[in-house]
């Protein structure tokens, strides 16, 4: 078969069983494997194919994903998100404004434990949903703002898909989550001034009145709560004082997270084995991800696929600011379709040599392309975090679009103007941090 007519051939198989709804890690692995069979034989899986999954699995970079994964299923475990925002509720007299943005900080801290935007989507449409409802926003907006708050978790440390952008493009992991923090707030920021600006009210709705059991709201849920703020100073203050790296403050936060709770009585052996096994599963799907990704990169570095699309691509090399924005904005239509890490390494081990070779700036890309798989999640046709928030407060999607796009346009506009015009956004800091 000639190389032309292999390259067709594998470009089929990977869209077919894509859009057949196929788990994407075996989509990449089946499509890496069959194009390398046909573009050079059986011969080439003697020593490259172990060698490639070997080395892929025990990369030190994503060693750091199960501790921060532990680190979350404790933490949900314990129930201190759930103590969170009740806390968050009480403390902002039951009034609409307030929780609003109370759920944007809980969603901001959900993503931030549990590193998946639809996840936290669903569980706030469940959790904060009807209380949002009960101060006066309308059933629309409410899910929307879940939806929202959600896919904090692609823009809020530590974001798993930084983690993993880091490990492919060797970009220090701590300069990344350090990156991401001055974009990462600012976006927080404008999601506030939206709830303002677009907030749906009900007519005739009442704020301020405490809702039934907000009694039971005590020393209890103040004193979690508390403990997962200093939980996560210990985390990020220690990356971002530079005094333990990115995988030691994984390990601190898991360790950490393990006695406090325990201490609280919040979690016993069995809650610590559910945590343990719900970290593995998620940390092997994963790795099956990064494994496909890496065997089908393997195939199109084979193939001279980038070489091709560099060469392609070669007259706007002069213009950097142009191909910045193409990828940027095929990272945004992949994110609307494709679960978050899914887009990654899918998406970069392809385009990595003509970010390179345009000199764009990979710290700044891959805050940038966080950014936009962020927003991705939010927009039609196939925003996840909106899909998702839906389906778990069991209302119809197209309408909880309309309040998720309005904040993902002002966002877009304003964060991602930012960071386009002002670079020092995200490279400032990390510059003045070791």
């Amino acid at each position: 078969m000639s190389h032309s007519l292999a390259l067709w051939f594998v470009a089929f198989w990977f869209a077919a069983f894509l859009l057949l709804g196929q788990n994407v890690a075996t989509v990449l692995f089946g499509a890496g494997l069959l194009g390398m069979y046909l573009w050079v034989g059986p011969q080439l899986f003697q020593g490259i194919l172990g060698q490639d999954i070997f080395f892929t699995a025990s990369s030190y970079s994503l060693s750091i994903i199960p501790l921060y994964l532990l680190m979350a299923q404790l933490l949900m475990r314990g129930g201190l998100i759930v103590d969170l925002f009740r806390v968050g509720h009480r403390l902002s007299g039951y009034r609409r404004f307030p929780l609003g943005v109370a759920t944007l900080v809980t969603g901001g801290m959900l993503g931030a434990v549990s590193g998946s935007g639809s996840a936290s989507a669903a569980a706030l449409a469940t959790l904060a949903g009807p209380e949002l409802e009960r101060v006066g926003y309308t059933r629309r907006f409410a899910i929307g703002l879940a939806a929202v708050a959600g896919s904090l978790s692609a823009v809020i440390p530590p974001s798993l898909i930084v983690i993993i952008y880091g490990s492919i493009t060797t970009v220090p992991i701590g300069q990344l989550f350090i990156g991401l923090l001055g974009p990462g707030l600012l976006c927080l920021l404008v999601y506030v001034v939206c709830i303002r600006l677009f907030g749906e009210v009900t007519p005739g709705a009442t704020e301020g009145i405490a809702p039934a059991g907000a009694d039971h709201v005590g020393g209890s849920s103040f004193a979690a709560s508390a403990f997962l703020v200093f939980l996560m100073v210990v985390v990020f203050g220690g990356i971002y004082g530079g005094v333990i790296t990115v995988g030691e403050a994984g390990a601190i936060g898991a360790f950490t997270a393990l006695i406090g709770l325990t201490f609280m009585r919040r979690i016993g052996i069995g809650d610590l084995a559910h945590a343990l096994a719900d970290s593995v599963k998620i940390t092997a799907m994963l790795m099956m991800l990064v494994i496909g990704a890496q065997i089908f990169a393997r195939f199109l570095s084979i193939s001279r696929v980038p070489r091709e699309l560099l060469a392609l691509a070669e007259p706007l090399l002069a213009s950097p600011g142009i191909i910045a924005a193409l990828l940027l904005f095929l990272l945004f239509i992949a994110g609307m379709i494709l679960e978050s890490a899914a887009v990654i390494l899918l998406i970069v081990p392809i385009v990595l040599p003509i970010l390179q070779a345009a000199g764009i700036d990979l710290l700044w890309f891959g805050v940038m392309a966080s950014f936009m798989i962020a927003l991705g999640l939010l927009t039609p046709p196939v925003g996840l975090s909106a899909y998702a928030a839906s389906a778990a407060a069991r209302y119809p999607v197209a309408q909880v679009f309309r309040p998720a796009t309005q904040f993902a346009v002002v966002a877009a506009i304003v964060v991602g103007g930012a960071m386009i015009f002002v670079p020092g956004l995200v490279t400032w800091l990390p510059s003045h941090i070791r």
